[in-house]
């Protein structure tokens, strides 16, 4: 099935926007469950600091979503 109208396009966008910090989120958080041990101090706070980045990042592009728009949605 084909993307049809601007909601489904927005969809795909807003689908398309969070993968790259969840995927950072995600990384950074297996990486600290499997390995945190074994890491230095330096490293599982660099780690943490991604994935507190990944989640504000996450979560401007959902308060964006949210925030009203300039243009009706009628486009006019």
């Amino acid at each position: 099935r084909g993307v049809s109208g601007g909601a489904d396009q927005r969809l795909v966008t807003l689908v398309h926007d969070l993968r790259t910090p969840l995927t950072v989120v995600a990384g950074f958080a297996e990486l600290l469950e499997a390995r945190g041990e074994e890491l230095s101090v330096e490293e599982r706070r660099e780690y943490t600091r991604r994935v507190a980045d990944g989640a504000r990042e996450l979560r401007a592009i959902l308060d964006a979503q949210r925030a009203p728009r300039l243009t009706p949605p009628d486009g006019r």
